[in-house]
């Protein structure tokens, strides 16, 4: 198959009836000027040896390269072979709590940035499957659908937060049921669910809701975010300032992670807990492990033709036109020397 790889160059071609349009002006207005000047005979006297052919000789070498040059820089291919690509692998949803109790700073430098940073390592890990990216509080948001766009994940997991769904609280059942209408019928036992939460449920369905999504080929792998110990939850305020969550009599809300949920929702979907406690890349890899032993599916196949250029079969008469262009003389120096004093 043939193409050009920048077609735009021929644009080039343009120049051609323009180039030729001024020197017809030029070379009428040159010989109207002679005409003036003296006649044929004594021009001829004065100027001995002048090839009065060369300028057109040297205008067509100029107006013979443009077109050379123009396809040398479309680059004109051919497909040499056609080979085609199949992916496997499985759809993976990254499920991150952006609730208020995220803000808490019980780990450094909060549990939102945590998460934020561990879901970054998770997307590198992962690299090759679909993922997609679902934010929840109460209420539940697939912010990036199954996709191998794997900038735009990551553009998403660096701007979730709590400002992202104004209704507030946490509920992990509602999360889970959401990111299972993400996936795709076919993907059933080829597809993982991937929670980072701190554990505050208000519902209590999350183990209920888990265990009915493994029953149609969801595992569900958990990341418990934060510890046991009471945290305030510091927000940016529109001026500037800072200050705390707070309740609804005005006083500083705090927050306690709850690990035995996250355990729950892991046992109850068929997956595994872990803490986000030390190394998020190591932490990371040992998802991956996990994922990587559920079965993979085949997704589409991708054809890619690789092309030969021949840009160089008209670059090299270009170039040779123009030198011969570039070394001709104005006249004829053997006729003009018998002419000198």
């Amino acid at each position: 198959m043939f193409r050009l790889q920048n077609p735009e160059y021929l644009w080039l071609l343009a120049l051609i009836p323009v180039l030729l349009v001024l020197f017809l002006w030029y070379w009428n207005r040159r010989r109207a000027a002679l005409e003036r000047f003296a006649d044929r005979a004594l021009i001829d006297h004065l100027a001995p040896g002048v090839n009065r052919r060369l300028p057109w000789t040297k205008f067509a070498l100029l107006l013979l390269s443009i077109p050379l040059l123009s396809f040398a820089m479309a680059n004109p291919q051919w497909s040499a072979e056609r080979e085609e690509i199949k992916r496997r692998g499985i759809d993976v949803v990254i499920g991150m709590d952006i609730s208020n109790s995220m803000l808490a700073e019980d780990v450094q430098p909060s549990r939102m940035e945590r998460s934020r940073y561990f879901a970054n390592a998770l997307v590198d890990e992962l690299t090759g499957n679909n993922i997609g990216v679902e934010l929840f509080t109460c209420t539940s948001l697939m912010q990036a659908p199954l996709t191998t766009d794997y900038a735009f994940v990551k553009s998403v997991i660096a701007a979730a937060g709590p400002y992202q769904i104004s209704a507030q609280g946490t509920n992990l059942g509602d999360a889970i049921e959401q990111a299972e209408r993400a996936f795709d019928e076919e993907s059933a036992n080829h597809r993982a669910l991937i929670l980072i939460s701190d554990g505050e449920d208000h519902d209590g369905s999350a183990a209920t809701a888990a265990r009915k999504a493994h029953e149609e080929g969801l595992l569900i792998y958990t990341i418990g975010v934060g510890t046991d110990k009471s945290s305030l939850m510091r927000i940016d305020l529109p001026d500037g300032r800072q200050d705390v969550v707070r309740a609804a009599g005005g006083a500083a809300a705090t927050t306690v992670a709850n690990p035995a949920t996250m355990e729950d929702i892991a046992s109850a979907g068929g997956g595994q807990y872990f803490p986000l406690s030390g190394d998020s890349g190591a932490l990371a890899a040992a998802i991956r492990a996990r994922v990587d032993r559920i079965e993979k599916q085949e997704f589409e196949s991708q054809s890619f033709s690789s092309y030969d250029s021949y840009f160089y079969y008209f670059l090299a008469p270009a170039v040779l036109l123009l030198l011969i262009e570039f070394s001709l003389g104005r006249k004829d120096r053997r006729v003009a020397e018998k002419f000198e004093i």
